[in-house]
């Protein structure tokens, strides 16, 4: 017989181990499981983890380097064949849980629910996307990321910053409701109902960035909603594996947006 939780957690890892460490000491949520999924670096790395998630109780999966889709739809197979849950989350290591009730999710019924994400310097994460975008938003995109110009795609981050805002906006007047586009991927909540639906969540060509654009498309395929709750107040210390890649970020969009613009307009 399968054990029982309220809340499962997938925690793909690579590199920093610290950061697992942190993990676990900010999750003192009962009732729940964390499967740490490690994307394979060297073994001495893979020994350090597997003590971590040994020592709080956690399972722990190895999966070959095939990016944040790949290991974390792999998180969510074990989740499925071996748990009963209400919720999945899929969490970022680098984060810590500074609030979170989950009598707040009893409300939400075959849905993604988006925490409030805020990073150090305390700027919100969430909405991702507070709107859909349109198809010509979409190509734009597309179009300047194909033709590598990195400069004028700082027009497009530019003007989805001016749509939070005047999301935030007509949340402080309340004329804004919890729904919202996407959610952002570093710590984000699926009802069992909407992960039995929407599984495998994300496009296994992208290897890292665009899975918030993949999961809200699947979403909206299915008539999934996802909803801002800003009583989960989240820390994101965005100091892990992206800081390793720094010079490789514009090509890792760059590569997966192209995939995820074709697969989603062919």
């Amino acid at each position: 017989m399968k054990e029982c939780f309220d809340i499962v957690f997938v925690v793909l890892v690579y590199r920093n181990t610290q950061d697992l460490v942190d993990f676990f000491k900010s999750n003192q949520i009962s009732r729940s499981k964390t499967i740490v999924v490690c994307s394979h670096y060297n073994d001495d790395t893979d020994t350090r983890f597997s003590e971590i998630a040994r020592i709080n109780h956690a399972d722990f999966i190895v999966v070959p380097n095939k990016g944040y889709g790949y290991g974390n739809n792999k998180g969510c197979e074990y989740a499925l064949s071996n748990y009963v849950f209400k919720y999945l989350i899929i969490s970022n290591a680098d984060i810590k849980i500074e609030q979170f009730d989950i009598d707040v999710l009893s409300k939400y019924k075959d849905a993604i629910i988006a925490p409030n994400i805020k990073n150090l310097g305390g700027k919100k994460q969430n909405p991702n996307a507070p709107y859909k975008p349109s198809y010509i938003q979409e190509k734009i995109r597309y179009e300047l990321l194909k033709g590598h110009h990195s400069v004028l795609i700082w027009l497009i981050y530019a003007y989805s910053r001016l749509q939070k805002e005047i999301y935030y906006f007509f949340r402080k007047i309340h004329l804004a409701n919890n729904s919202i586009y996407s959610a952002h991927g570093s710590f984000v909540i699926l009802t069992k109902s909407a992960l039995d639906l929407l599984y495998p969540l994300y496009n296994e060509r992208m290897f890292l960035l665009g899975e918030e654009e993949h999961l809200a498309r699947q979403a909206d395929k299915y008539n999934i909603k996802t909803y801002y709750e800003p009583n989960i107040v989240i820390l994101h210390k965005e100091d892990g594996s992206m800081k390793l890649l720094n010079k490789k970020v514009f090509e890792l969009e760059r590569q997966s947006y192209i995939e995820y613009f074709l697969y989603w307009h062919k």
